[in-house]
């Protein structure tokens, strides 16, 4: 039996979920349709899904198309989600989009398609909510072509819109004015539909016609659009025949060396812990034994020999035991204790879909306490627990203050953190306003050493460094010189390079840098990897206290569409966020500005827009880079004994 991966994407309230239980409902996994309101959905599991009525996991069912086997993925739709989109994307075979028809193309569902394209998947698009007041059709399907760019096929026709009794009447592949605009569509980048065209006398066989679409339709050239409601169900069963006819299932690889990929991990309230993966080829067993594994820092690869004690498949809407899966299914592994999200299952797959990196990193932090500080440590474990499930948390561990803070996208998902921990863990916390985290770059350069047995140096080790800026978004670049140690003195030196680069004069990460290693020298039997490794931060550090260094916080690229008649009130609110303008256009009734918005201002802008244009706005940001902050840089406390302060310093390590 063929197996299809696809994943249901939108911009939040876009229906995702409602459209999910529809079509499990159509398929007859389930007897009756669950209400994201009421929180009684099939998908949103966590009572925190059900009491907010927002997805924030990705949830997997499954259902049966005749002979094609669907898994299908339900994925968060708010911006703060956004990881959980991503890590989804690597292990899907298509992408289901989700488009309101009231309220149309908005900011994330052009950041999705984006993504989508990024991780070259077929695209099928599903307008939802024809049966509600504002519902559109023709101004909707110019919007979808304009502002996301997708060549877009009507697949059908809506009736009734913005009624209860809305309906669709579907295109078939016989009706002429359907079919003429189809080989339009096909001919504008096929030079074989052309071809055929010429030499049929226009008249292309039906074969020949479903051939083309599906293949245009793989390639992402060509992209089917369903209309319906999930809520009365009008269109989806046309929907389910496209995602059955038009979309391409990958050939049987059982037969070849076993490879997968992680993409989630959750643990039961009993501690196991459970891997999610995608396998693209072979097959997994029950008590098989497993090579897993992951790139490091030094681009080094790490291999992890595990027993499978569990395997689950997806069957009939949920995970069922099973003794094993193959190729292209997404099953869940028991006793994979050192798994972790982006690990690949035996072969490498890196090249078959690495981390896409479609969108950016968590841009802000914020310091969680607990209210009780007796559970400090409770905490710690909790939030470990935590960061396993979604690595972009990025834990920072607790410094002099007892602090303890954590990456985050946004202000929902510090809300959802916040009841996780109380209502999971049974940790009360507290949280600090959010801050944008910030990085800084050597702006000249500096060089130190540190020599044995001469001056102050308390350690059998000579180091000397020379750090040297380099271009914008070139990342930190290590080099060492000719020498002679032993190659684990220069791991340590370099491990702790890296380690000490995390925090730098002003408590940033040190961005667009170069490392240089001039000299060293050891005492046998004297010297120790210990010794290299405390030593680095005095030495790095000097080196860039004397090349001096500068905070930047990050900034994105903003374009958007507006009303004519906004335009002043628009601008005024950009220099107002500290943007920059590069560019104004006129493009029919609206203005489209492009500008350079510090991305701490962007939240801000994004809120005041609809307001400022009467919801007339259309926008998209994407990170583009850091620039320079210019007032008094913001400064972070750091973790660990602090090298800028060498007494201080050498006390903490002599107790260490």
């Amino acid at each position: 039996m063929a197996i299809i991966n696809i994943g249901i994407l939108a911009h939040v309230d876009a229906g995702k979920t409602s459209l999910t239980e529809r079509i499990l409902f159509e398929t007859g996994v389930i007897s009756s349709i669950g209400s994201v309101d009421k929180g009684t959905t099939q998908t949103d599991t966590l009572e925190l899904e059900r009491a907010r009525g927002i997805t924030i996991r990705t949830a997997v069912v499954s259902f049966h198309l005749n002979e094609l086997k669907v898994n299908l993925i339900d994925t968060p739709g708010h911006a703060d989600f956004v990881a959980e989109v991503e890590r989804s994307l690597r292990v899907l075979d298509a992408a289901v989009l989700v488009v309101s028809a009231v309220e149309g193309v908005q900011a994330q569902t052009r950041r999705l398609v984006r993504a989508i394209r990024a991780a070259n998947l077929p695209i099928v698009v599903f307008v939802n909510k024809i049966d509600r007041l504002g519902a559109r059709h023709e101004a909707l399907l110019e919007d979808i072509r304009g502002k996301l760019g997708l060549r877009v096929l009507p697949m059908g026709v809506p009736f009734d819109l913005g009624e209860r009794s809305a309906s669709v009447t579907r295109f078939e592949l016989g009706d002429p004015a359907w079919r003429e605009s189809a080989i339009d569509l096909l001919a504008e980048t096929s030079e074989r539909v052309i071809a055929e065209f010429d030499r049929s006398g226009g008249k292309l066989s039906d074969n020949f016609l479903h051939s083309e679409l599906q293949a245009q339709i793989a390639q992402g050239e060509l992209v089917p659009l369903y209309f319906g409601s999930a809520i009365t169900g009008a269109g989806v069963s046309d929907l389910l025949t496209g995602v059955e006819h038009w979309l391409p299932t990958g050939d049987s690889r059982d037969d070849e060396p076993t490879s997968g990929t992680i993409f989630k991990i959750t643990r039961r309230s009993s501690g196991e812990k459970i891997v999610f993966a995608r396998l693209f080829a072979g097959s997994l067993a029950v008590r098989q034994r497993i090579v897993t594994g992951r790139r490091n820092r030094f681009e080094e690869e790490e291999r992890f020999d595990e027993r499978i004690t569990g395997l689950d498949r997806f069957l009939a809407g949920k995970a069922v035991q099973s003794d094993s899966g193959r190729s292209g299914e997404i099953v869940c592994l028991h006793g994979l204790r050192e798994a972790r999200i982006g690990d690949w299952i035996g072969s490498n797959v890196e090249s078959i879909r690495a981390l896409l990196q479609s969108f950016p990193k968590p841009s802000l932090e914020s310091v969680v306490r607990p209210v009780d500080p007796a559970q400090m440590t409770k905490l710690r474990s909790a939030l470990e627990q935590l960061s396993e499930q979604d690595p972009l948390i990025s834990l920072r561990q607790r410094n002099e203050a007892g602090e303890i803070s954590v990456r985050l996208y946004g202000e929902v998902q510090k809300e959802i953190v916040l009841d996780t921990l109380a209502r999971d863990y049974g940790v009360s916390v507290t949280f600090d306003d959010s801050r944008t985290i910030c990085v800084e770059r050597v702006i000249g350069t500096g060089e130190s050493a540190e020599i044995i047995f001469e001056g102050e140096n308390p350690f059998y080790a000579t180091i000397a460094f020379r750090v040297e800026p380099t271009g914008a978004q070139s990342d930190i670049r290590y080099h060492r010189e000719l020498g002679s140690l032993p190659l684990a003195f220069y791991r340590a030196i370099e491990e702790t390079v890296y380690e000490t680069l995390d925090q730098e004069l002003c408590g940033w990460k040190i961005a667009d840098c170069v490392v240089t290693l001039t000299h060293t020298g050891f005492s046998s039997p004297l010297s120790t990897a210990a010794d290299f490794r405390k030593l680095t931060p005095l030495v790095l550090m000097e080196a860039l206290r004397i090349a001096g260094t500068e905070v930047c916080e990050p900034f994105e690229e903003l374009e958007l569409d507006i009303p004519e008649d906004t335009f002043g009130v628009v601008c005024s609110e950009l220099v107002n966020a500290r943007a920059r303008l590069r560019a104004i256009q006129r493009v029919g009734a609206i203005h489209r500005i492009t500008c350079d918005i510090p991305t701490a201002e962007v939240r801000g802008v994004e809120q005041h827009l609809p307001g400022l244009t009467r919801g007339d706005a259309g926008w998209e940001s994407r990170f583009s880079g850091y620039i320079p902050v210019f007032d008094d840089p913001p400064v972070r406390n750091r973790v660990g004994p602090n090298p800028l302060n060498r007494a201080h310093y050498l006390a903490e390590v002599a107790r260490g």
